[in-house]
């Protein structure tokens, strides 16, 4: 057909039915092929246009490696923030902004560079430490208020997080407040 060897039509192929989209990039890179021998600058300009066509096809690939809107962060942070008290799944999280479960997940660690579920354990380990800083609230009440179920679990993850007990925690930097 051409110097490109460019055949929309392949000899023994079956017939292909293509979506719009796929029409118009077929169409415009028959144009580009009629036009290369005649006016090379024009067929450039329906290969610029051919090319144009497959960008959103690009750019979406890499959307979806892409993290969280920056107003989809926000939104989950306050969430997470005004509900920390509470248990909060995954599905929660991604219901508040509009996303399925697995989307969700994989663009929160795209923008935080963790799960959602450790997110949350560091987000209720530090409100933990900013409420043991008080010397007469108790652990148990403690975890509770940052959504463990109870002293242990609180215990268990706040040392997996912090690298010690929270009693240990809370003698060193109650003693290092008071000198």
């Amino acid at each position: 057909m051409s110097t490109l060897g460019l055949s929309l039509n392949s000899a023994g192929a079956a017939p292909f039915s293509a979506g719009p989209m796929a029409q118009a990039l077929l169409d415009m890179l028959g144009r580009a092929e009629r036009a290369l021998e005649i006016d090379p600058r024009q067929a450039r300009v329906f290969l610029g246009q051919a090319s144009r066509l497959l960008e959103p096809a690009a750019d979406s690939a890499q959307a979806r490696d892409a993290g969280l809107a920056p107003w989809q962060e926000r939104k989950v942070l306050r969430h997470i923030g005004d509900h920390l008290d509470r248990s909060i799944s995954n599905h929660e999280l991604a219901e508040v902004v509009g996303l399925s479960i697995s989307h969700f997940s994989r663009r929160f660690k795209a923008s935080f560079g963790i799960p959602p579920r450790d997110y949350l354990i560091r987000s209720r380990v530090e409100r933990a430490k900013t409420l043991m800083l008080d010397p007469d609230a108790s652990l148990c009440q403690i975890a509770l208020d940052c959504g463990f179920c109870d002293q242990a679990h609180l215990s268990r993850l706040f040392q997996a997080v912090a690298g010690v007990t929270p009693s240990r925690w809370r003698r060193q930097h109650i003693n290092a407040a008071a000198a």
